[in-house]
């Protein structure tokens, strides 16, 4: 009677198996690197939108007839006094508000909070809009 082991796996299937392995890592590649671009481009605009909202807390929070909130600015253009361009040092990055009187008692801020270039797509731009009124 021979006595054979067999234990352990051949050389076939364990080609089998990483060839297997790699196929699947190739096709799961793309849908990572997707991930990857989405999770930047979220954080980029979390940043952006964090830049916006203080800057628009800060702009609410100063009195009605205070100089900073004089009529003027630009959203399609930097502004002395208007913008902050570049934000925080990136000169990718801007902040730009204009200040319209509506009335008397009423003044409108629009915000501008924007990229020019990114590695990660077209340049980008989200607006964002509130009222001040002088309720005295």
């Amino acid at each position: 009677m021979m006595n054979t082991r067999n234990s352990g796996f051949s050389l076939i299937e364990v080609l089998v198996a990483t060839f297997l392995v790699g196929l699947i890592s190739l096709a799961i590649a793309p849908m990572m690197l997707m991930a990857v671009q989405t999770s930047a481009i979220a954080q980029e605009m979390t940043e952006l939108t964090v830049a916006g909202t203080m800057q628009m807390e800060i702009l609410r929070a100063l009195p009605f007839g205070n100089s900073e909130l004089v009529a003027g600015g630009s959203i399609t253009a930097s502004n002395a006094g208007y913008s902050l361009d570049p934000l925080n040092g990136d000169p990718d990055r801007y902040v730009r508000w204009r200040v319209v009187d509506d009335n008397v008692a009423r003044k409108r801020i629009t915000l501008v909070v924007g990229v020019r270039e990114s590695i990660w797509g077209p340049p980008r731009e989200f607006t964002m809009e509130t009222f001040r009124t002088d309720l005295q």
